[in-house]
């Protein structure tokens, strides 16, 4: 039984990556992060791996929505600001999630009557994770500039 749950979790997380793939695809400044050689696929595969939570699955059939994506972006750029903070060293593909999530905390949320609640819960989230990309670049420019000071 626990080897059926494990592969529908599975099925679900490649689902639930074609989704996000196709939603990123919608947007044409997210595009153009992918033009190296890092795929939407890859990272769509990524996000869908760090950020999948088996009871908050977005729906099968659906098109992902705008405060969905911020979410996991959000859950997914905490987790790799950690491991920026702690290690230093990610990959193209965790570089390019952290820069989508910076990008989609720009995005404003569709005015649909009754979103006044998640309106100020998804502000909240762009807001926290703008906050925390500045703290990261500075933490980034800082270490930049330590390695350069080292050489002298």
């Amino acid at each position: 039984m626990t080897f059926i749950k494990a592969l529908g979790a599975q099925w679900n997380k490649g689902k639930l990556a074609q989704q996000l793939e196709q939603a990123m695809m919608l947007e044409p400044e997210i595009q153009s992060l992918f033009i190296g050689a890092t795929t939407v696929a890859t990272v769509s595969n990524l996000i869908a791996a760090i950020g999948f939570h088996d009871s908050e699955t977005q729906e099968q059939d659906q098109p992902v929505t705008h405060e969905f994506m911020l979410t996991i972006l959000f859950d997914c750029f905490r987790l790799l600001m950690i491991k920026q903070i702690e290690h230093d060293n990610l990959s193209q593909a965790e570089h390019l999630i952290i820069e989508l999530a910076k990008i989609w905390a720009t995005k404003e949320l569709d005015d649909k009557p009754g979103n006044e609640l998640n309106l100020t819960q998804y502000r909240e989230l762009q807001q926290q994770i703008l906050k925390l990309a500045k703290q990261l670049d500075e933490l980034n420019r800082q270490r930049r500039l330590q390695k350069r000071n080292m050489g002298r």
